[in-house]
């Protein structure tokens, strides 16, 4: 071995995981779950580059969105002990605008590459991503645009790539990601419960926190029916199963809307529709489990908590 090498230190390697968690990517997996299941939704699909190319930009729309959120929730989020990222200067602001930066390059012009539509898709999402969490718009603030622009960024759109990438037309594709738009909204509702303390605090009005816990509980609980509707109506196999095992759990939810109830509700139809892709695309299995290990090593080490969890 060459001594005179130099080493690279604890701190760099540490500082280099900083950078990849800060670009959440245990919460990318939602968005390439509805992509993996548009893109199978086509009778002919078969895996392929396409699909691989598809997920690697998600992740790059994602980053940028979950970047762009951190920066608007410095306060909340040290309020709630969330993200430490940004509140504790693990990244600073000028490294988050950069990143943030060279994401949004990356996804416009490889989605583009990858056919004009496409390019068309992601462009919209990123602009959702924008208005939801974006200065002047603050969409995150407004119940009814925060639902909206989640709903659509992170289900139809993705669903929609997903079906055009694989082969099927946009028009079908639109049809068939309708039921979507209210799953993941209705999960979207259910998130912003468990926050709305420390939003209350910060002075967000989010969805959960203009409307309150029951209420909201009672919409999450509404959207997901409709979602079971709609996907009845299709005929979304996966859809069906998912929304109809999980609905019982929201309801439960509403008789007595508790934070531990509203999680196991919402976390129950990730799970769900993760499987569902799994079923489709096996080795989303493997991609998954190892995501969730090598994060949940990452934050007890580096910051003493048990995430993510299951439960």
């Amino acid at each position: 071995m060459d001594e005179s090498a130099p080493a690279i230190s604890i701190g760099k390697i540490t500082k280099l995981f900083d950078y990849i968690f800060f670009l959440r990517p245990i919460l990318h997996p939602p968005v390439w779950t509805i992509v993996i299941l548009g893109f199978f939704r086509v009778p002919t699909a078969n895996a392929n580059s396409n699909l691989i190319y598809l997920l690697l930009l998600s992740s790059t729309a994602a980053s940028w969105a979950y970047i762009v959120n951190q920066i608007s929730d410095i306060e909340s989020d040290r309020i709630n002990h969330k993200l430490h990222f940004l509140p504790r200067g693990l990244i600073s602001l000028k490294a988050a605008y950069i990143m943030a930066g060279l994401a949004l390059i990356i996804t416009v012009v490889g989605a583009l590459l990858m056919a004009p539509i496409i390019g068309i898709l992601f462009t919209i999402g990123l602009i959702f991503g924008y208005i939801y969490s974006g200065k002047p718009f603050y969409g995150k603030n407004h119940p009814i645009i925060s639902a909206l622009s989640n709903g659509i960024a992170h289900g139809i759109l993705p669903f929609l790539a997903g079906y055009i990438a694989a082969g099927g037309s946009w028009q079908a594709g639109a049809v068939f990601s309708l039921p979507y738009f209210f799953a993941v909204a209705a999960v979207f509702i259910g998130t912003t419960i468990p926050d709305i303390p420390g939003d209350l605090k910060s002075g967000k009005i989010t969805l959960g926190v203009a409307l309150g816990v029951r209420v909201s509980t009672f919409i999450m609980t509404f959207y997901l029916a409709i979602a079971l509707l709609l996907s009845l109506m299709v005929k979304d196999t996966f859809l069906i199963v998912v929304a109809g095992v999980s609905l019982p759990f929201y309801i439960a939810a509403i008789i007595v809307p508790t934070e531990r109830r509203i999680l196991i509700a919402i976390k129950l139809s990730i799970l769900l529709l993760s499987v569902a892709a799994c079923i489709e695309f096996w080795p989303y299995a493997l991609i998954l489990i190892g995501l969730f290990v090598i994060t949940r090593f990452y934050y007890r080490k580096r910051f003493g908590a048990v995430y993510p969890s299951l439960t």
